[in-house]
């Protein structure tokens, strides 16, 4: 009897043994074909163009043609993240726990598009002459319309790239190319700046338009995307997912440091978000027209193209944490450099301008490798709690993140806004073209918030990353064990997940 109770525990511990490796060499395994990077990088072309776009021009279209002051802007968007709690509070949970024919996450790219359309093509449709009473109204509603869109279709968007293929490497080569593609994928928005110089049209009607075009590119790609991409890594149990409560999954959020580390660095990058609110103001009125930030776009993202394909072997030997620490650290002294030199070091403007496009140019060189490192650090929070409590749930995850980032947005607002007050920083709309501006206070305090904002952020950025602890023997530990928690899935659901991971 002895014996035979022996027998079966050798037996289940050799099943055990076989189970751990097949996840082991499940997790090592090449999974994505060159369509998939096509039909991924494709999926996201569109909202990469519009959050370019809508990033550099929005703000400044608010100020500049309806008259909203910065201020104005904040309480919007204060009053608009109170009422937006409910549904980031359900979004995750409502998408970990759908089941359809087309997949957990691919349903939720396009089923709040309509949703999305509404809110952002309506701030461009409005008069120019309405109240700040009005206008806090209106972003108020308008920025929650779009924020309830968000809060499905960006946590949905963000796990797909991480339920595409269950290998590390193999995930982190895709956010790579992504990355790198993405250098080629929005150059339509650096073109803007030339129609606003050079088409013999009202000024206001060409922003409008190029908003109308960047949205219609958006609603084209999201279909896309859902009709061409497909989830790979296998998914917690309905009953699995049952056991974990909205209270647990809070508690377990709430416990995870690495993504409280990755929140603090989002919320740092409130000095970038200034400094590009004002970059159509620094180019209007420092240098004479907005189109010469299309010039020395042309140079900037030159350093990327070489830098980028390194970055997956640079993580293998240097680590996510200590790459991405060194390439904030690494562009926030260059920011701090130009501050000290200033636009204007010559008397000659062409030399100015060559001298503004060298230095964005090395202080934009890393921008590719911080994105890759940002985006491959929240995978490794991904798995962090998956190692922690056995369930793979990122939309729960994701959008908690995107709930706290949106408590911090209007703090980070406010934040940029006191600034832009302070610095009485405006350009001039009048009789349908815009107006420089030469008042050397004004000019002196753009070039301030210009440099020093994204100076004093990224070298934060590279500060708070060095507290990352998914890093080094504790990442490695952290795949070991997660492969003995897949594989003790496997046996005690009698599912085969290699064979799910194939189909």
């Amino acid at each position: 009897m002895a014996s035979s109770q022996t027998a079966a525990v050798h037996e289940h511990t050799e099943a055990e043994n076989e189970e751990i490796l097949k996840q082991l060499e499940q997790q090592n395994k090449n999974y994505l074909s060159p369509r998939d990077y096509v039909a991924y990088i494709l999926s996201g072309t569109g909202d990469k163009n519009w959050e370019t776009f809508n990033g550099a021009q929005s703000d400044f279209f608010y100020r500049t043609f309806l008259n909203a002051k910065p201020n104005s802007l904040a309480v919007s968007s204060v009053i608009s993240t109170v009422i937006d709690t409910f549904d980031n509070a359900i979004s995750g949970l409502m998408i970990d726990r759908t089941r359809t024919r087309w997949g957990r996450v691919r349903p939720w790219l396009i089923l709040t598009l309509p949703l999305w359309v509404v809110g952002s093509l309506a701030p461009w449709l409005l008069p120019g002459n309405l109240s700040q009473l009005t206008l806090i109204i209106f972003f108020a509603i308008d920025y929650y319309l779009t924020s309830i869109a968000n809060s499905f279709y960006t946590p949905s968007y963000q796990a797909l790239l991480f339920n595409l293929t269950p290998n590390v490497k193999e995930r982190n080569k895709l956010i790579a190319t992504d990355t790198y593609i993405d250098l080629f994928g929005v150059w339509l928005p650096s073109l803007f700046p030339f129609f606003v110089d050079f088409m013999p049209v009202d000024t206001r009607l060409i922003y409008t338009g190029g908003a109308v075009v960047f949205i219609a590119m958006v609603i084209v790609f999201r279909i896309f995307g859902f009709f061409t991409l497909r989830e790979r890594v296998p998914l917690a149990a309905k009953e699995d997912m049952q056991k974990v409560s909205v209270w647990k999954s809070v508690k377990q959020v709430m416990s995870c440091q690495p993504m409280w580390i990755l929140l603090i660095k989002n919320f740092l990058g409130v000095g970038k978000a200034v400094g590009v609110r004002i970059q159509n103001d620094f180019w209007l009125n420092c240098f004479g027209r907005v189109s010469y930030s299309t010039i020395t776009s042309l140079f900037t993202g030159l350093p990327s193209y070489f830098v980028l394909p390194f970055a997956p072997r640079w993580t293998e030997k240097m680590g996510l944490k200590n790459l991405g620490a060194f390439s904030y650290a690494f562009c926030g002294a260059t920011y701090l450099l130009m501050y000290f030199v200033g636009y204007n070091p010559t008397s000659s403007n062409l030399l100015n301008l060559v001298w503004m496009t060298i230095g964005l140019t090395v202080a934009g060189s890393m921008n590719s490798v911080q994105r890759y490192c940002s985006t491959a650090m929240t995978g490794d929070v991904y798995d962090y709690i998956e190692w922690k409590t056995g369930i793979r749930s990122e939309g729960t995850v994701s959008a908690a993140m995107n709930y706290v980032n949106l408590l911090l947005t209007p703090v980070s607002t406010f934040i940029s806004s006191g600034i832009l007050e302070a610095a009485h920083i405006q350009s001039v709309y009048k009789n349908g073209s815009l107006v420089r501006q030469t008042n050397p206070q004004m000019l002196k305090a753009i070039w301030a918030v210009f440099t020093l904002a994204p100076a004093f952020g990224r070298l934060a950025k590279g500060a708070i990353l060095f507290f990352f602890k998914v890093h080094g023997k504790t990442k490695e530990q952290m795949m070991r064990e997660l492969a003995e928690i897949r594989a003790s899935k496997v046996i005690d659901t009698g599912s085969d997940t290699g064979e799910q991971q194939k189909e």
